[in-house]
């Protein structure tokens, strides 16, 4: 099974720093929702290919966290690219939901991807001045 990581205000630098996927499940101890789905959450995370981080952060235990992400309603799901965070989603959701989401993020991550390999073919098609002389 992937390793889920508990971040908490110290660690989550992991993921705000961390180039490439990341999904973090915002929850709290006494939350009834967030303890009748984490089995859905884990069942999910047990089927994902995709190369990314997965991490669980209790709210009670990350005030800055839950307020900078905005996190208002739990279980809150939230998936990140390079750090930035591309989905939001709040509340009990079925599995397809989540696997929806991470599709959405995984098409974003190669759109991004190739466009950088555009950039990078482009760049090399420029002579320079020593190189327009020569011809």
């Amino acid at each position: 099974m992937r390793k889920l990581h508990a971040l908490n205000e110290d660690s989550f630098h992991e993921i705000e720093w961390k180039e490439g996927l990341a999904m973090v499940r915002f929850y709290a101890p006494w939350c009834p929702p967030c303890h009748n789905s984490e089995s859905l959450f884990n069942t999910f995370v047990k089927s994902i290919e995709a190369n990314l981080t997965i991490g669980t952060v209790n709210v009670d235990q990350a005030p800055v966290l839950t307020t900078r992400y905005n996190i208002w309603g739990l279980p809150s799901v939230l998936m990140f690219k390079d750090g930035q965070l591309i989905h939001h989603i709040v509340g009990v959701k079925p599995i397809s939901d989540y696997q929806k989401a991470l599709e959405e993020l995984i098409k974003y991550e190669s759109k991004n991807d190739e466009q950088n390999e555009e950039k990078s073919s482009i760049g090399s098609l420029c002579l320079t001045k020593s190189e327009i002389k020569a011809e």
